[in-house]
């Protein structure tokens, strides 16, 4: 080991999603810098601990699966935030990055103050989507971002949020970009008629997802060419998933999906369908890109900067006219197409190195 090496942590304690994964991808771009010692802390509930193998988590954080057990949690915050702070001196740690923000995170902001440390967070979205997060969760968000040393954003769009909103000033702030993001296999998912274009929604089932104005496009669409719309994803039941689901070519699959299927799931479409009526990014679009899957997205909040360069990509209106008409020209592609996925781990060690020299720069740190 290099004994000029410098520790950083990298931590996010959410039990399932885009979170940890975007906590083991940044450590696994970092650890690829010689000088950098990178450690890792996440949620001793987290599902990715499951699936990733020969990759070590370093400081595995006790964490919540009730509204009592958050009580709790912070009623025990002073025994919490002193372990902490052990572990940290203990690993000698010079820099912290939180991927994304959760209920428990001042623990850490505390501990890193107590000893000095400075602290970045990633901010993922200025304001909650309608339906999404819960209470309290944006005003813990701004107390993390006003305690933080730097706020990262992936979106141009978020970055001039916070600043206009006053939420954070210029100095504080660094603009990267979403990575793509890949994930192995361990089913296959197969399609049962392969004279049919098989169209993927995916995420979260929330209503800022757009499925009201998906459900008009779908009587717009003028096409001789079958297809079969497939949604899959968590959210709350709703009237316009029940009229989805009850259309003869459309099949809503309302469940959380395990980390270990999002590949099947993904491989199985021929094409993504992302509707949304507003966006900060979207982690669902970075997993299309990676999988080289063509793509119809919505041109709201900062998705156009996240996926204008790319080719097959199909942007439109928020509006069921011009999603329909989209959806006609994806239905005319050479089904099934034959493309080169990108390479996600050189896209990550592209955006962390970006990253770790702006917070170097920002910070003045001799690393």
């Amino acid at each position: 080991m290099n004994k000029k090496a410098v520790n950083i942590l990298i931590w996010q304690w959410g039990k399932k999603g885009a979170g940890p994964k975007i906590a083991v991808e940044l450590s696994k771009a970092l650890r690829k810098n010689f000088k950098l010692n990178i450690f890792l802390s996440l949620s001793d509930r987290a599902e990715i601990i499951t699936y990733i193998h020969n990759f070590k988590v370093d400081i595995l954080f006790k964490t919540y699966s009730t509204v009592g057990g958050f009580i709790l949690s912070w009623l025990k915050a002073p025994l919490l935030i002193l372990n902490l702070y052990f572990n940290l001196k203990k690993n000698k740690i010079k820099l912290a990055i939180c991927t994304m923000p959760g209920p428990l995170d001042l623990m850490m902001i505390a501990a890193l103050k107590l000893l000095k440390i400075p602290s970045v967070v990633i901010i993922h979205d200025a304001f909650p989507h309608p339906g999404d997060g819960y209470l309290c969760q944006h005003f813990l968000q701004k107390l993390l971002i006003r305690k933080s040393d730097l706020v990262v954003t992936f979106t141009k769009y978020v970055y001039n949020q916070l600043i206009d909103n006053k939420i954070v000033a210029c100095s504080k702030l660094i603009e990267v970009w979403h990575p793509p993001l890949t994930y192995c296999y361990h089913t296959k998912s197969l399609k049962p008629n392969k004279d049919i274009i098989h169209l993927l929604n995916f995420g979260r089932l929330l209503p800022y997802k757009g499925f009201d104005i998906l459900y008009e496009a779908l009587d717009l669409i003028n096409t001789n060419k079958s297809f079969f719309l497939r949604i899959v994803g968590q959210g709350p039941k709703s009237k316009i998933l029940t009229l989805l689901n009850k259309r003869k070519n459309v099949k809503v699959e309302n469940r959380w999906v395990q980390e270990d299927e999002i590949a099947s799931i993904i491989e199985w479409a021929d094409a993504i369908i992302l509707p949304y009526q507003e966006a900060s990014q979207s982690g669902v679009l970075a997993i299309a890109l990676a999988f080289g899957k063509p793509v119809l997205i919505t041109k709201v909040g900062g998705l156009v900067e996240q996926c204008g360069h790319k080719d097959l990509v199909f942007l439109c209106d928020p509006s069921p006219q011009d999603i329909a008409r989209k959806i006609e020209k994806m239905l005319d592609l050479p089904f099934p197409l034959h493309r080169e996925k990108l390479n996600s781990n050189q896209e990550w060690e592209k955006m962390a190195g970006y990253l770790i020299q702006q917070i170097i720069e920002k910070l003045k740190l001799n690393i």
